[in-house]
């Protein structure tokens, strides 16, 4: 009986561990050939206490990633500071993102 207790305090806790970070997928656009896919992922980080922002370009005829990987770290002082991490991602994405002409 208390092997079974332990083992759902154990999941339990597991859980909670992995719960630190959230996170969200949104697609910024695509090139007008339609082979360019570029990707936006950004969240929360709960043990950094900190907004996070990562801009990916997709060759999905490749399925390889190109261009320069962007990474925009803020601290979660405020909420808008997420948008403004998101902000500060795109302009720094906007060279890749007129070199593959998508708009977004």
């Amino acid at each position: 009986m208390l092997s079974k207790i332990l083992f759902i305090y154990f999941v339990l806790l597991s859980v909670c561990a992995f719960g630190s970070e959230h996170s969200k997928m949104d697609t910024l656009g695509v090139s007008p050939a339609g082979h360019i896919v570029a990707l936006e992922e950004y969240g929360y980080t709960q043990s950094k206490h900190t907004y996070y922002v990562n801009i990916k370009f997709l060759n999905v005829w490749t399925k390889e990633y190109v261009g320069t990987p962007i990474n925009v770290e803020m601290p979660a002082i405020r909420k808008n500071q997420l948008m403004e991490a998101r902000k500060r991602a795109r302009e720094l994405a906007s060279g890749d993102l007129q070199k593959y002409k998508i708009s977004g």
